[in-house]
This record gives structure tokens, C-alpha cells and sequence, in this order.
């Protein structure tokens, strides 16, 4: 009898595994998902490494009690994963991130319903090796802040 352990797992079950956790807040077991070399491109104009990346989704867990990518159509093709994401959270916390010069955002309790973004996961040897969020107008952490009602600080700093 397989113990399921036997195989790796497929590229489209390591995402779902990592969403399932971050969306749990269970951010060490996120953590796992990721390659040590791991690289998050899309909300700044500088890459995320796995320690930011790591820290980012802390403050998210802490601000957004229910944050949800809503992640739909997963499809994968290459060891990329690739899947329509509509984020929606309630601001419960403070939003604190570990991005240069941007102020914390004290709870507002507002809700918030990103437009949809295609988010691009590449897998390599059972771990994710990097995130590429495609971010629209009104989306990614610049439409984050718009819906919370704040003033959207440093623009070059949030727009991808």
C-alpha cells in the first residue's frame, strides 16, 4: 500500500498546499513551500526574497483576519502553476510590511475585493522557487491601500 510518500508531489498540489497554509495564517508551514533561493516579483519594483517574502506574509496575517486569493482556473504546464487570483480580506490588524518608508496602517475594518490577477508560481524540485504576480489597475498592494481609504504613500515604492 502507498503511504503517499513514495511520489512528489505535483507542482499544482505544492501550490495549493502553500495558499492553503498561508491562508490559514500558518506562515512557518508556508515557509516550507518555498525554495531557499525563492523570488516574489509583482507588488515592488524590487523582487522579494524568501526572508521578506516570509515577513510581508506575517504582516498580511496579522492586518487581513480572512485574507483569500480566491485562486481559480490552476492549471500548470512546465513546472509553472499558473491561476487567476481575487483577493478578498477584512483589515482587522494594523498592516505593518517590511517595505521601506511605508507607514503602518492602523485597522479600518473594511473589506476589500481586489480585481482578478494572474499569479504564476514556478516549481522546481518540489518547492516553490518563485511567484510572479501580474498586477492590473486597482490591484496589488497600491489598490490595497486605495480601498482601505489611505493615501497611497511613495507610488514608485507599491507599483510593480
Amino acid at each position: 500500500m502507498s503511504t503517499g510518500r513514495d511520489h512528489p508531489k505535483k507542482p499544482v498540489e505544492t501550490v495549493c498546499d502553500f495558499i492553503e497554509a498561508l491562508e490559514s495564517h500558518d506562515i512557518d508551514r508556508a515557509a516550507e513551500y518555498l525554495a531557499d533561493d525563492f523570488s516574489f516579483i509583482g507588488l515592488t519594483p524590487f523582487p522579494m526574497d524568501k526572508g521578506m517574502y516570509i515577513e510581508f506574509q506575517r504582516g498580511i496575517a496579522a492586518a487581513f483576519s480572512d485574507w483569500s486569493l480566491n485562486l481559480t482556473g490552476i492549471q500548470e504546464e512546465g513546472g509553472v502553476v499558473r491561476g487567476t487570483a481575487r483577493t478578498t480580506a477584512t483589515h482587522t490588524g494594523d498592516l505593518v510590511l517590511p517595505i521601506p518608508d511605508l507607514p503602518v496602517l492602523p485597522a479600518t475594518g473594511k473589506i476589500i475585493k481586489l480585481p482578478a490577477e494572474t499569479h504564476l508560481y514556478s516549481v522546481r524540485g518540489g518547492k516553490i522557487s518563485s511567484i510572479h504576480v501580474l498586477v492590473v489597475p486597482g490591484g496589488g498592494l497600491q489598490g490595497v491601500y486605495r480601498q482601505l481609504g489611505a493615501r497611497v504613500p511613495l507610488p514608485s515604492i507599491i507599483e510593480g
